[in-house]
């Protein structure tokens, strides 16, 4: 192996561990609301795209998030059983199943779906640029499990 094979294969390692990266990022910032985080999550291009609506560009991405998540309910989601596959330099596609619960007074909400996310990797940064989101389950667990 030559040293030029060593650092492509290390390149294709690294981009790959920056986009799991990445999909965790996005996971602690929609669990904590955090606006600022959530941005530097996804591309100035983004694309954000579900069964019911798709949101191009980052500020449309975020806006639908703020919309999405207005209400006051504890929310955690879990990213699980995640594949990573190095596309060409700069790309990687993740797949991962996901698992959310969100509650509040009047409200338990549990479902699970999953994500195809293309991330891009520019100067070592690695970003969302296309988020598909299939939920596959979604309902309410009331009463009992999850109430506070």
């Amino acid at each position: 192996m030559t040293t030029e094979d060593v650092h492509a294969r290390l390149e294709k390692l690294e981009s790959i561990e920056a986009a799991r990266n990445v999909t965790q990022q996005y996971a602690r910032a929609i669990d904590s609301l955090d606006w600022d985080l959530l941005t530097e999550t996804f591309t100035t291009d983004a694309n954000l795209i579900s069964r019911s609506s798709s949101h191009v560009g980052r500020e449309a991405v975020i806006a639908n998030y703020r919309r999405a998540l207005e209400a006051p309910l504890d929310r955690k989601h879990f990213i699980i059983n995640t594949s990573a596959e190095w596309m060409s330099r700069g790309e990687v596609i993740v797949n991962s199943y996901f698992i959310y619960t969100f509650a509040g007074d009047e409200t338990s909400t549990l479902g699970w779906g999953n994500y195809t996310d293309r991330v891009r990797i520019e100067n070592g940064v690695a970003r969302i640029a296309e988020k598909r989101i299939s939920i596959d389950r979604s309902g309410s667990v009331l009463p009992g499990w999850m109430n506070r």
